[in-house]
């Protein structure tokens, strides 16, 4: 006699399980189709119980939506991390949006996990350029952390590192240290002062000094950082890399070059050994060294390198991606550094175009393009096109970051520049009129 095989209902938990995994391996493919089959097995009005009778589900009917609701919000924000890994700003918006909706019909707009959504909601925004709506979202998720007892210190800490990050690329300095330095207590209350994840803390403050030339402050966090992950990982370790490549631009900044190159040096070899030759950190390493070479005139060692790594970057993210468009700015200015203007020209342009394409026509990235080619006209005195440059890049840059921005202030010293050789130039050419 045949045996009937009996058919086994799958739920939308293995499904999200599933897709977990998948997401953990790199999967990111396979992860989705799991996540978006979970998420229609749970909207099914058979997924939570095909067997119940007509009463049961009627007594249930509230149970199970709410059910319903919690595990769609739990879908969602899986989703929305998939795809914020990827880069997929959009739709990882469009998905936290979904689960911040749900989240709020389920525990209220205070509650802890409204607040974690929040927190990523921030990242988005500030990835796409949205600069004016990151502060607002990150400091409601900071103060429902506050205010909540509940809540978990680490999480707390997380977002004000989200915060103080935000306002260190914007150069509120003096915003973002305290938030920096209160995140760096919190953990080590939690996990002791030498646990892994104090390294990437330090790694905050230090960069936080790092970039505002507190050199000397800088230096011993990226020493605690480095001792940290040498005794977790190990010495070989690519977390170990990733400090020698900032501690090795601090030397570049400090003039340093010979030691700044051996430290380079050391940060390519462990990634290269540890992730291989076309990994995008190895890549991170090579442009760190080509800028080196090219800011001591090395330009055969640099441009060599920046090809390799425009290569590089448009096989790890392809043509049109941000990386790219910064590989072919650096080529562009190793050639004008060496006055090959009609090489330097086409790059820098190309440069602009993805820049446009990828990050939108306002995002402040677009001024730092506009003011590239701007000096290469002006290097060639063509006053009347680098003027238009400069004032297309300040309507981007006061729209985007403000006026008082540390970039559009500088861009605003740049073009002030160009007004005065532009009216030095007018005063030195030779007058043709038959009053003179």
């Amino acid at each position: 006699m045949d045996q009937v095989e009996e058919s086994v209902d799958v739920g939308w938990e293995t499904f999200w399980e599933a897709g977990g995994k998948a997401f953990q391996l790199g999967r990111y493919a396979d992860a989705e189709k799991l996540f978006q089959k979970a998420l229609a097995d749970v909207k099914s009005p058979e997924s939570v119980d095909s067997k119940r009778t007509p009463d049961e589900e009627d007594s249930l009917s509230n149970a199970t939506t709410a059910e319903r609701v919690v595990a769609q919000a739990k879908i969602l924000s899986s989703l929305g991390e998939l795809y914020l890994v990827q880069g997929w700003h959009a739709e990882a918006e469009k998905a936290y949006k979904k689960a911040m909706s749900l989240k709020e019909k389920i525990s209220g707009p205070n509650s802890l996990s409204v607040a974690e959504v929040l927190t990523k909601l921030g990242i988005i925004y500030r990835a796409q350029g949205k600069f004016q709506d990151v502060e607002p979202i990150l400091r409601r998720a900071l103060t429902t952390y506050e205010k909540d007892p509940a809540a978990n210190k680490l999480d707390v800490a997380t977002v004000l590192e989200t915060l103080a990050d935000f306002y260190r690329a914007h150069g509120k300095y003096e915003l973002a240290e305290p938030l920096f330095q209160k995140a760096l207590s919190m953990r080590e209350s939690v996990l002791g002062a030498d646990h892994p994840s104090i390294g990437p803390s330090l790694q905050n403050l230090a960069l936080l000094n790092h970039a505002t030339g507190k050199y000397e402050f800088a230096e011993p966090l990226y020493e605690r950082a480095l001792k940290i992950s040498e005794a977790t990982w190990g010495a070989e370790h690519p977390s170990c890399a990733t400090i020698l490549n900032h501690q090795g631009e601090l030397l570049r900044m400090k003039g340093d070059f010979p030691n700044a190159e051996k430290t380079h040096w050391r940060a390519l070899r462990i990634r290269q050994s540890a992730l291989g030759v076309e990994h995008p950190s190895t890549a991170q390493s090579l442009a760190s060294l080509a800028l080196l070479f090219h800011l001591q005139c090395k330009y055969d060692q640099a441009e060599p390198l920046y090809k390799t790594l425009v290569d590089l970057r448009t096989k790890d993210w392809g043509p049109k991606h941000p990386h790219v468009a910064e590989m072919l700015n650096n080529l562009a200015e190793v050639y004008q550094d060496q006055g090959k203007y009609s090489e330097a020209e086409p790059l820098f342009w190309r440069a602009l175009s993805i820049t446009q394409e990828s990050q939108g026509p306002e995002h402040p990235s677009v001024a730092k393009a506009l003011r590239n080619l701007a000096e290469l006209y002006e290097e060639q005195e063509n006053y009347d096109e680098a003027d238009r440059l400069f004032r297309w890049g300040l309507g981007v840059g006061e729209k985007a970051l403000g006026s008082e921005h540390p970039e559009v202030a500088e861009l605003m010293a740049r073009y002030a520049s160009l007004q005065k050789r532009m009216l030095d130039s007018d005063d030195d050419t030779p007058s043709t009129s038959w009053q003179d």
